[in-house]
């Protein structure tokens, strides 16, 4: 029987090894996991107190929608989790209130509920936003940076505020720099393909409803969430499926192990570390794309320098908490576009989202090389890569965040398709 081989410990790791350990006949009897550091769970990571409270120094909520969002649902029922989730339905004031800092205010930012009312900064009603939409005609492109979308969709305000304050938040990156392809593909698709953004997510609509697997996920749907967390921060989610891991045969955890070099030969790869040498079946990559460019070795260079075209940001985290409620707007925070000039790309109130993770403290920390940066021609990136795996017939996947999508649930889901897809699972 086969070997696998992941490589990297975070998220998407993880989620890779438990569905490879979850394969029904499947082709693997052995799977490696090798991580180089001694934390398991990549960027997510809780800082838990005595006290119960909890700072996340990464991710810190996950959303229920679309096919990775109910995936992700269904990982942690599948985990015996469902009494710890912390959910937020969409009636709470984090959900209802989001702003954005503008000339030294905070500003809300609209909502359905305002669509016949104008607001700064935009100083035009969402109705009329997107009626002028639906009437701008479509211009074929292959990629364009978020901001020029925008624009000529909704509006150089809706561009300048909206788009770029969004890019600052999931990105940490700018709008005139990311691709509207890559960063936002849906929207994209809607209306490269129906020519108007909201003709197209209209007629998509239907098709984009997720199968619904989970009892957790029509809990979800039933009441309304727009995001959940876990007792204990998302950790709790990373710890359980390296709990996990102890009660199966399948699946071996190697710690403080970082690949060093990875070759092919033969339809088999071959991956040393600090202190062995393995021979593997298929190897599934969740190092960022810059890391697993950099053990490829020479006879692989053209995928080396494809892989590292894709750029990273660096991002400071800083974490405050107040004696009292200092915080008298409540919502879930606000967001800092980049033409504001200030060093701060956004603040969240997660006392006001989840307020069974309070505790009197600061921490400061630096992640460095954290965020993908998906600029224009990213899907470029993505598909060469591919296709020179699928061309050179190389026992290799390439998943995480540094191909299609930051989210922890695109992190999941994508590894669970590249999983099944390497064990051709229907």
């Amino acid at each position: 029987m086969a070997t696998a081989v992941v490589l990297g410990g975070g998220v998407t790791g993880l989620s890779a090894a438990y569905y490879l350990g979850k394969l029904q006949a499947s082709p693997f009897s052995k799977v490696i996991l090798l991580e180089a550091s001694s934390h398991l769970g990549g960027w997510i990571k809780s800082i838990r107190h005595e006290d119960g409270a909890v700072f996340e120094m990464g991710p810190r909520s996950m959303r229920p929608v679309f096919n990775s969002g109910n995936n992700a649902l269904e990982l942690v029922e599948e985990l015996g989790l469902q009494d710890k989730v912390l959910s937020v339905t969409r009636e709470h004031a984090a959900v209802k209130n989001k702003f954005i800092y503008v000339d030294g205010k905070l500003l809300t930012l609209p909502t359905p509920r305002d669509i016949f009312r104008s607001r700064p900064p935009l100083n035009q009603t969402l109705a009329s936003l997107l009626y002028n939409e639906w009437r701008t005609k479509s211009i074929p492109v292959e990629d364009e940076t978020a901001h020029d979308f925008i624009s000529r969709r909704f509006g150089t305000q809706a561009a300048k505020y909206l788009a770029d304050a969004m890019c600052q938040g999931v990105f940490a990156g700018k709008s005139t720099l990311l691709s509207a392809r890559s960063c936002f593909p849906d929207v994209f698709k809607a209306e490269q393909e129906h020519g108007s953004v909201i003709k197209g997510m209209m007629k998509n609509s239907k098709k984009r409803r997720a199968a619904i697997k989970s009892h957790l996920g029509l809990l979800a749907k039933r009441e309304r969430w727009a995001m959940w967390s876990l007792l204990g921060g998302l950790q709790t989610l990373t710890d359980s499926i390296e709990s996990h891991f102890q009660e199966t045969e399948t699946v071996t955890v190697q710690c403080n192990e970082p690949c060093l070099k990875l070759e092919f030969l033969n339809g088999k790869a071959k991956l040393e570390t600090t202190s062995f040498s393995i021979e593997a079946d298929h190897v599934f990559s969740a190092l960022p794309a810059k890391d697993i460019a950099r053990i490829l070795p020479g006879n692989e260079s053209n995928l080396s320098n494809i892989l590292r075209k894709v750029p990273y940001s660096t991002v400071g985290l800083v974490h405050l908490e107040y004696e009292g409620d200092p915080v008298k707007t409540k919502g879930f925070g606000y967001l800092v576009p980049s033409c504001e000039k200030s060093r701060v790309m956004g603040v969240t109130f997660d006392s006001c989202c989840f307020p069974q993770l309070d505790r009197r403290d600061g921490k400061f920390s630096r992640f460095t090389n954290c965020i993908p940066q998906y600029v224009v021609g990213h899907h470029k990136i993505v598909t060469d890569s591919l296709q020179y795996v699928r061309d050179n017939k190389l026992p290799l996947s390439l998943l995480g965040a540094s191909y299609s999508g930051v989210s922890v649930n695109d992190c999941i889901y994508n590894a669970r398709q590249a999983v099944e897809s390497a064990a051709h699972v229907s």
